[in-house]
């Protein structure tokens, strides 16, 4: 029924269950299995933008893959589910889409929260962003 399966992880634990999910799925109709990561670079403004440096942007890029992405991979080894890793840089929901098409994916699992509600309410959701702007079905998983 589904051929790509693609996993949003932000590492909450949302996520994790949606992991979960995924992985399930994945194995019943053997799918590809893509978990994506997606993170908004630092903004750095003013007297301020001089000590983001090139080298601790890395840094957190690495430690944003290790903990959004790592445990969602082993939720799928444990299921045994081959699987491969995206992180991608932009507004989550931007990316997780374009990310779907570009990876043939004909559904997206993610949980339903990883903000907190605040910045939710400020920011607005990105499960409800890729509900209404993806190419393919998209189960959100509480």
């Amino acid at each position: 029924m589904f051929t790509g399966i693609l996993l949003a992880s932000d590492g909450s634990e949302g996520a994790l269950r949606a992991a979960t999910v995924a992985a399930a799925l994945a194995n019943k109709f053997t799918s590809r299995l893509t978990i994506i990561n997606v993170f908004q670079p630092i903004q750095a403004y003013g007297p301020f933008r001089e000590v983001v440096s090139p080298a601790m942007h890395e840094k957190y890029f690495r430690e944003l893959k290790e903990s959004a992405l790592a445990p969602a991979g082993h939720i799928a080894e444990e299921m045994h589910v081959p699987y491969h890793t995206r992180q991608e840089e932009g507004h989550p929901g931007t990316e997780i889409g374009r990310v779907a098409a570009e990876e043939g994916c004909d559904l997206i699992v993610m949980g339903s929260r990883g903000l907190s509600d605040v910045k939710a309410f400020f920011l607005g959701s990105v499960s409800e962003y890729v509900v209404h702007h993806a190419h393919c079905s998209v189960l959100i998983v509480r």
